[in-house]
């Protein structure tokens, strides 16, 4: 049986007063006393029947420790301004806890640690924002590559203004952000348009807790905008496979053009293909989960797809960082004369739009490629639509009108 607490067992370890579901007081460690004869306080909280124990920097000797009255006794010479330090602490906590009452928010544990150790998070846009994102990380709420792309536009805000007070985001400062991020930063449409969809959501979050702006979220408009849909041409594709098969070929390129040719057969993300292990392969079908979106695809590989992969031991010889990639990518465009900008995305518009000119059905890509909406897919039908009227005025230089 388990034993009864003492009255020490309980005051040590249970809170006094009762204020709904939070409790507070102030405790000392004092099974664990330092070499000059000092114990830690801390400030134990009970909220929504968990513990936690939050330090108060506080260090006394336990004899000079009334835990009755939960202040340091007047036998201890620094005595009132320790006890003055104390109230100010526990004022935080009453304070946090009538603010989150006023809002109507519900507080939670974690929602307490990040009040307590990152208040700034509450005025700082950007605090925040890392706050926030890291929690996401932690709680794997967002994948490694959507944090990634996000931790992006927080550097990106940062360079633009440090810091950012919720305060002052109104319109004025939107226009500002913009013409930045057009005129300074030279951004693209597509790229503007994505900074916009994560300072939005940030802001929406914050906003969700009641932290007031003068530009709410919802005001803040992100309009769609079509991609850039850069695609190899058959003849293209043909001038990087013999270069892949050439002897000539340089050891980075050819270990950089396994995946790039292996993603255009296959339409595969680079973040997917780097994870490939073989057990992904069961016979002709490869089965993963997608990093982006955590839906379990099962593909059936071509011959052309298999041929780019190691049969034994690692499916693809080395994981190199995508900017490697990418640089590697840029050199192979200039020795293979492609006058276009590649990099290793352009291997998943490459495969969805030779899929469609070569008559695969629409409905067959989207699930290929993992898209949740078939409005997502319908881009590469006009990509392959306008890639075929172009072939067709070609024609044109048959005769001589």
């Amino acid at each position: 049986m388990k034993a009864a607490l003492s009255p020490s067992d309980y005051l040590n370890n249970y809170p006094m007063k009762t204020t709904g579901n939070f409790t507070k007081k102030v405790i000392i460690k004092d099974d664990y006393v330092k070499e000059d004869g000092t114990a830690a306080l801390y400030v134990q909280v009970f909220l929504n029947r968990e513990r936690k124990r939050f330090p108060l920097k506080i260090n006394v000797a336990p004899k000079h420790f009334d835990k009755i009255k939960q202040r340091v006794r007047g036998a201890n010479p620094n005595s009132k301004d320790l006890n003055l330090l104390i109230d100010n602490q526990l004022s935080v906590f009453t304070n946090i806890l009538t603010e989150y009452r006023l809002r109507k928010i519900e507080l939670t544990m974690d929602l307490l640690c990040k009040e307590i150790t990152d208040p700034d998070s509450k005025i700082c846009f950007l605090k925040f924002y890392e706050a926030t994102i890291e929690e996401h990380l932690k709680s794997k709420a967002i994948q490694q590559s959507t944090y990634r792309q996000q931790k992006s536009t927080l550097t990106k805000l940062r360079k633009f203004r440090n810091p950012i007070f919720f305060n002052e985001i109104d319109k004025n400062f939107l226009e500002e952000l913009l013409t930045y991020l057009r005129v300074k930063k030279k951004n693209t449409p597509n790229t503007i348009a994505t900074t916009l969809k994560n300072f939005k959501k940030y802001l929406h979050l914050a906003n969700d807790l009641k932290i007031q702006t003068p530009l709410h979220y919802t005001e803040i408009k992100v309009r769609a905008v079509r991609g850039n849909r850069t695609f190899l041409e058959e003849e293209e594709i043909r001038r990087i496979h013999k270069y892949y098969k050439s002897e000539f070929i340089k050891e980075l390129h050819y270990k950089v053009l396994k995946k790039f040719l292996f993603s255009c057969f296959t339409g595969l993300r680079i973040s997917d293909i780097q994870k490939l292990t073989q057990d992904n392969f069961i016979g002709d079908f490869l089965v993963f989960t997608s990093e982006k979106t955590g839906k379990l695809q099962r593909l059936k590989m071509s011959a052309s797809a298999l041929s780019f992969i190691n049969k034994e031991g690692n499916v693809f010889e080395d994981d190199f960082q995508d900017q490697t990639i990418n640089y590697a990518l840029k050199d192979i465009a200039k020795l293979c004369k492609i006058q276009k900008h590649v990099t290793f995305h352009v291997s998943r518009h490459t495969f969805a739009t030779q899929f469609l000119i070569k008559g695969g059905e629409i409905r067959v890509l989207q699930k290929i490629l993992g898209h949740s909406k078939i409005e997502t897919t319908m881009i590469y039908v006009h990509v392959a639509e306008e890639h075929v009227n172009t072939q067709i005025q070609n024609l044109d230089s048959l005769i001589e009108l």
